[in-house]
């Protein structure tokens, strides 16, 4: 239900999971049930507080209302306001073993939002309901069923007649719940418990509907079930430990006894199989993470050999393509001794570092690589040669450090942009040679 007094917007204020407590002192069902009932002028409004904005004000005057009582007892002397029992229910969640992102969602605090947040329901049930679980107290916490076989106590009677207020403010559902919270409180046995669990008009009134629907006012129709709450995330699973007997001729901790030992043990023993099962979630989460990782370490070295394999290739087609030239010639003798004495000489305009470094380690179309050149033909190719030998230096030291030279080539295009020319990444390269070379192709 939507019941944050903190609350402005409606994208800011889920629906959050109450449970009823097993102590019926510290039940939240029942205190809200009684609030409602009691409250003539209650607002027809999806939140609790009626209009949302003037909450606080309605909150202080309701505490002030029952702290003022001399039958409400404080722990700690001095002034109490909402911000005090917000302080002590985040301070009882954690000393209870919640963690703190558990409590900050319960209670709706306001943090540093993405874009994403505000998009999004943040509404996450299994940490509410493990707040909200805790919150009910050390007895767990319950909730109320109706007994199987009472034929005349029908949803409609327990809507229309026993919580009308609350049918007209949160709809059928809610009423239906917090309808069943009035029946029992109603027909509980007063021996019980140690004060009274409803105010005397209300409990008669309450009855009185009961009885005029057709119900015997010596048998409670409803029972109190504890459970277990067990999930991960946005799921939420609630599992019954066991009805809640009560004892009209006992007192109350002597009724609850052997009860409030079995459920906690019982309670304990469902805590300790669930946190196995979140561990071997974890533990799966991170096998899968390690099997991506190592997916991602074999698809790079893959592309790197694939890299490799890619430049030794193109080596045996230029050999094979010389040879299929000579092959093809030889009949001319005169041409052939014109071709092998043809002048060595570089490429005019490159149109890619690729390129340029073709030309270094194989050589274009068919011509000697320039790292093969003698110094006689490095001094007739000595313009492009010495501005080009900067690239091919930077380039071979990268290759001689481990690189790839893709990547070495890539390293380059990612200091300069692949948006310059080629000659204008040569010009850069020759500037930043002087100041020891560009930051980024430091070995």
């Amino acid at each position: 239900m939507r019941w944050s007094k903190n609350i402005l917007e409606e994208r800011d204020a889920p629906e959050q999971v109450v449970f009823g407590s097993s102590d019926p002192q510290m039940c939240p069902l029942l205190k809200l049930a009684v609030y409602i009932k009691c409250t003539p002028a209650v607002a027809n409004s999806e939140f609790v507080y009626g209009n949302p904005k003037d909450g606080d004000r309605v909150v202080r005057r309701t505490l002030q209302i029952a702290m003022e009582n001399g039958s409400f007892s404080k722990i700690k002397s001095g002034n109490m306001g909402t911000h005090s029992l917000r302080k002590g229910a985040a301070t009882y969640g954690s000393r209870s073993g919640l963690t703190k992102d558990y409590v900050n969602r319960r209670g709706r605090w306001r943090t540093r939002k993405a874009m994403v947040d505000t998009y999004i329901d943040n509404t996450q049930p299994y940490p509410d309901a493990c707040a909200a679980a805790v919150l009910a107290g050390p007895n767990g916490p319950c909730r109320y069923v109706l007994k199987h076989g009472l034929s005349f106590l029908t949803r409609e009677i327990i809507v229309n007649e026993v919580a009308p207020t609350s049918n007209r403010v949160f709809g059928e559902a809610v009423a239906e719940m917090l309808g069943c919270v009035l029946l029992w409180a109603a027909l509980e046995s007063k021996e019980i418990y140690s004060s009274a669990l409803l105010p005397t008009a209300l409990q008669e009134r309450t009855i009185e509907a009961y009885v005029h629907a057709g119900g015997n006012r010596e048998v409670n129709p409803i029972v109190r079930e504890q459970f277990h709450v067990v999930g991960d995330g946005s799921e939420m699973h609630l599992i019954t430990l066991n009805e809640i007997p009560t004892d009209s001729h006992a007192n109350v901790n002597e009724a609850g006894a052997s009860t409030t030992s079995t459920s906690q043990n019982d309670r304990r023993q469902f805590a300790a199989l669930h946190s196995e099962i979140f561990s071997l979630k974890r533990y799966m989460t991170d096998i899968m993470n390690e099997v991506q990782r190592a997916r991602h370490d074999t698809q790079r070295d893959l592309d790197r050999f694939s890299a490799i394999l890619h430049r030794h290739t193109m080596r045996p087609v230029a050999t094979v393509s010389m040879r299929l030239n000579q092959d093809d010639d030889q009949c001319d003798t005169t041409s052939t001794t014109r071709k092998t004495r043809a002048p060595v000489q570089l490429s005019k305009r490159p149109k890619d570092l690729f390129e340029l470094w073709h030309e270094y380690e194989i050589g274009c179309g068919g011509r000697k690589p320039a790292k093969n050149f003698t110094a006689a033909e490095r001094g007739a190719n000595k313009f492009a040669f010495s501005r080009r030998k900067v690239f091919w230096d930077t380039v071979a030291g990268l290759v001689r450090a481990g690189y790839t030279s893709d990547v070495a080539i890539d390293k380059v295009y990612n200091a300069y942009g692949r948006q310059l020319s080629v000659s204008s990444i040569l010009v850069r390269l020759r500037a930043d040679r002087h100041n020891g070379g560009h930051p980024a192709l430091r070995l």
